[in-house]
């Protein structure tokens, strides 16, 4: 079976309960009288997996179109009901959302360490990632798949004017200066200029930040000072 489902395909996971009221030969000549195996599944219908599973019947993996559903319902209907209780379920292979979800687990162990008490403290900070901006490391909640992304990892060497930028974004928010005005703020008030060269406004930088977040290597007129002033 593929690791995904394709195209409109959907899977039906089929019990087959056994009546217990019945033993084996029984309900095997009934079956044999109303042609099950020759009519379940119907045309159309592949059959993924079947299973024989004790205490509880049979478990059958079906992938269809949807517009099958209909004639695997009567199919059931006619030719199961009498020997076995049936239940159905639309299910969905899981195995490479499992895989992919175990590997991103792995990787955010390796790369998170938290403290021994479960809580940040300021001698003890919670994770260390790397920003990617400014090559510094900014005190982060580990990274967890909802603060951490690929953006945040560059794939090149900042240049000065990243460098700077990243920098001065530090002091900044390590001031408590989190909203826009305030950063547009410390930004012109460190003296670095926009990439081409004119003075920070929100606009701005939500374009900058957006450049940056593309992976797009920024490089502008820099200055000496690394923070607000």
């Amino acid at each position: 079976m593929a690791n995904d489902i394709t195209g409109t395909d959907i899977l039906l996971t089929v019990f087959l309960k056994h009546d217990q009221s019945q033993a084996l030969d029984e309900f095997q000549s009934k079956l044999d009288a109303r042609k099950w195996w020759q009519n379940f599944p119907p045309e159309g219908v592949e059959v993924v997996s079947w299973n024989v599973v004790m205490g509880i019947g049979q478990i059958v993996t079906l992938k269809l179109p949807p517009n099958r559903l209909q004639a695997v319902n009567v199919a059931l209907e006619r030719f199961a009901w009498g020997v076995f209780r049936t239940e159905t379920f639309i299910s969905y292979d899981f195995m490479a959302v499992r895989e992919r979800l175990a590997g991103e687990s792995a990787a955010r162990q390796d790369n998170a360490a938290p403290p021994s008490d479960g809580m940040a403290t300021d001698e003890e900070p919670a994770d260390e990632v790397p920003s990617g901006a400014g090559g510094s490391h900014h005190p982060r909640l580990p990274p967890n798949g909802l603060y951490l992304s690929d953006t945040q990892s560059k794939t090149h060497e900042p240049t000065a004017w990243e460098q700077q930028l990243g920098d001065i974004l530090e002091v900044a928010f390590k001031a408590g200066q989190h909203e826009l005005p305030a950063v547009v703020a410390a930004l012109n008030g460190a003296g670095l200029p926009m990439p081409d060269g004119r003075l920070w406004d929100e606009a701005g930088f939500e374009a900058v930040m957006e450049r940056l977040g593309t992976g797009e290597q920024i490089d502008g007129p820099a200055v000496a000072s690394t923070g607000p002033k």
